[in-house]
């Protein structure tokens, strides 16, 4: 079961700002228990399916889906590879490796970002509507998502020490999630998500601002 705790000005933005960090699609694929209705108010999320109950893949699904995109990138001339790297919940991390990985990062990480919004497309038809695939190459996306949780763990510092917000640069939905796993327990402050895509971004506020 995947849980997670959001907060917002008001119970529609908590709930909204819960589905980014979980990744849902609509509010129907959620279940919320208002934890507290004062300002900000926070909830807690669990993503579920259709029949109310959690969403957990099938157990042969996360390999199927390595096994996939392992053929799709075995169609590339490039010495590659397609590794299961684990899953929570509906999310299936997979990592390109070889000598020619990196190739299929690009410069900050471009080429494979748009290599994951590919099998998102083509994966839930294939083999399951709820996957989705969480995409490395060589280590790029580890080291990323390091190097995020320490510079927003170091900017929510700072909003604790001058008690103003601090707005995030745009960011796609899975490093908006980051951020917000990151900082959720984090008693001090909350986090919310603003702006359309693709330059949706995340605020830090301190609580009590």
């Amino acid at each position: 079961m995947t849980s997670i705790e959001a907060t917002g000005n008001t119970l529609e933005e908590a709930k909204y700002n819960a589905m980014q960090m979980l990744g849902a699609e609509s509010m129907a694929q959620l279940a919320f228990e208002v934890l507290d209705e004062n300002s900000p108010v926070r909830v807690r999320a669990t993503l579920v399916e259709e029949t109310g109950q959690p969403y957990v893949l099938a157990p042969d699904t996360t390999r199927k889906v390595a096994d996939y995109i392992d053929r799709l990138v075995k169609k590339i001339p490039l010495h590659v590879q397609a590794v299961l790297r684990g899953s929570h919940s509906r999310y299936v991390e997979v990592e390109l490796v070889g000598r020619d990985a990196r190739l299929l990062v690009g410069k900050n990480g471009e080429v494979l970002e748009k290599l994951q919004y590919l099998f998102n497309t083509l994966v839930p038809k294939v083999i399951d509507p709820h996957v989705r695939v969480v995409l490395d190459g060589a280590g790029w996306r580890r080291r990323r998502t390091e190097r995020l949780r320490n510079q927003v763990i170091a900017i929510a510092n700072e909003v604790k020490r001058r008690g103003e917000e601090a707005l995030l640069p745009p960011m796609p939905p899975h490093e908006r999630r980051i951020v917000h796993q990151t900082l959720r327990d984090d008693p001090e402050i909350y986090t919310y998500s603003e702006g359309e895509e693709p330059n949706r971004y995340v605020v830090i506020s301190p609580r009590g601002s």
